[in-house]
């Protein structure tokens, strides 16, 4: 019964590793982040390798296993922001999505 439930969590996790992967690569290609084929690549190996090491008889604490899995897709995201707002000089009295009526009621508070 063990194998056939490791069997199991196996096939369902590569599934979702494949949908993450496919996930980011279609994130990608949308936001015009380079080299979206490696991003992709990377997010199946994070999800993958904590897959593997969950299932191997290795005795991994699973906040490790969770680090490992989220390593990938956080630092994709790392990325697309960079993709996104890098070119931008960065403001410290601003957020990145403020509106222009948020920069002048800033402006008028500024003023008083």
């Amino acid at each position: 019964m063990v194998a056939l439930q490791g069997v199991a969590v196996g096939l369902l996790g590569v599934v979702v590793a494949l949908g993450c992967a496919g996930a980011v690569y279609r994130d990608a290609t949308d936001v015009g982040v380079s080299r979206p084929r490696l991003w992709s690549g990377f997010v199946f190996l994070a999800c993958g390798g904590g897959l593997a090491l969950y299932l191997s008889p290795l005795d991994v604490p699973i906040p490790g296993l969770l680090v490992i899995v989220l390593a990938g897709p956080a630092l994709y995201l790392f990325e697309r922001d960079d993709a996104q707002h890098g070119d931008e000089p960065a403001d410290p009295h601003a957020l990145p999505n403020a509106t222009d009526a948020d920069e002048s009621a800033r402006d008028r508070r500024n003023d008083e």
